[in-house]
């Protein structure tokens, strides 16, 4: 009995060792870019970026109470730094803001051991029509319900002229690209080690129909609010600055626009940012978007209620390493097998004696 009683704190010991090596595995890690370099462009970065205060501040639109990103800079790599690692995927940072014809900006990082470049989209990027058939697809794909329901002349609909003129459109924006959608808002990008999941995630409009249709309820007019006359039928102030320049393209995103208007739905796509992970080129961007529940602090109040209300998540899977490195055991492991290491020759001495 006297024995026993060592052997079964030695097996208990020993168990407890093994458990703690089991449990130094690899965890899943979601990894946030480090080492972040900006580009420059006439010298300078080009970026605008979007933080709260703190304590932040919060602002009550459409009856939706939002925290405010008003903490605005423009090309501040310190607080783009912040913005691209925090918590938070509102905090945002606008690759390239001089105007609504992006040039190439944007930064690289790495992510654990991966590199990455994230980049503003320019007419070079639609020339050779991969991104342009793939846009237009995704669109089709997302609103064919909608555009069916919208009647064109000669009895047909939006959907069907859509597809008739699918080549003619990819034709346009492999030309013209569409400029508005080039310059991409950052919120955060993240890399899941074990899964392989790279995600990106753009800063937006939750709805993006007051682009291209007057959703404003009131309007200025002889220095007093008024109900507006043009709600839901008329143009948006912003419409010029975010057309594409094509006639069935701009038709069809203010007809699509003013039908989610009328029917209570959501019109939403986001911009295009150009990622590159280590070697492997794609563009980033999306058809929907989940609410950020932020506002930006320096919009247009009358004009615009949806500035950075919504972010649109981009994803891609990437094979993981087949052959991770071993596990290193954790000081408190080594040290618990150096105490079973005692165990077992103390043990070794006992049974000796007996």
């Amino acid at each position: 009995m006297k024995a026993s009683i060592p052997k079964f704190l030695l097996a208990v010991t020993v168990a407890g060792g093994m458990s703690a090596i089991a449990c130094v595995e690899a965890i899943a890690t979601t990894l946030k870019p480090t080492n972040i370099q900006f580009q420059t462009y006439n010298g300078l970065p080009q970026i605008e970026t979007y933080l709260f205060n703190n304590p932040p501040t919060s602002e009550t639109v459409n009856g939706v109470s939002r925290q405010r990103l008003e903490d605005v800079t423009r090309d501040n790599v310190g607080k783009a730094i912040q913005a691209l690692t925090d918590d938070s995927s509102a905090t945002n940072v606008e690759l390239w803001y001089a105007s609504e014809t992006p040039q190439r900006v944007g930064f690289t990082a790495n992510l654990g051991t991966n590199t990455l470049k994230v980049e503003s989209v320019t007419k070079a990027d639609w020339a050779d029509g991969v991104l342009a058939t793939a846009w237009l697809n995704g669109f089709r794909n997302q609103y064919s319900s909608l555009m069916s329901s919208i009647a064109t002349t000669g009895g047909s609909n939006m959907l069907n002229d859509f597809n008739t003129n699918f080549n003619s459109l990819v034709g346009y924006l492999r030309t013209n690209g569409f400029d508005v959608v080039g310059d991409p808002n950052i919120g955060s990008v993240t890399y899941n080690d074990q899964t392989g999941q790279l995600q990106v995630d753009l800063v937006g409009h939750l709805d993006i129909a007051g682009r291209y249709v007057d959703t404003r309820p009131q309007i200025m007019q002889g220095g007093n609010l008024v109900n507006n006359p043009n709600l839901g039928i008329g143009f948006s102030p912003d419409y010029n600055r975010n057309r594409t320049g094509n006639q069935l393209l701009d038709s069809a995103l203010f007809a699509l626009s003013q039908k989610a208007f009328q029917t209570n739905q959501r019109f939403q796509f986001s911009e295009i940012a150009k990622v590159t992970f280590n070697d492997d080129v794609n563009y980033a961007y999306a058809f929907t978007a989940t609410d950020s529940g932020a506002i930006a602090g320096n919009r247009n109040v009358i004009n615009d209620s949806t500035s950075h209300t919504g972010i649109y998540t981009w994803t891609k899977d990437y094979q993981t390493n087949p052959n991770p490195p071993a596990a290193v055991p954790e000081p408190s492991t080594i040290l618990g097998l150096i105490a079973v290491g005692g165990l077992f020759a103390a043990a070794r001495k006992a049974n000796q004696k007996a």
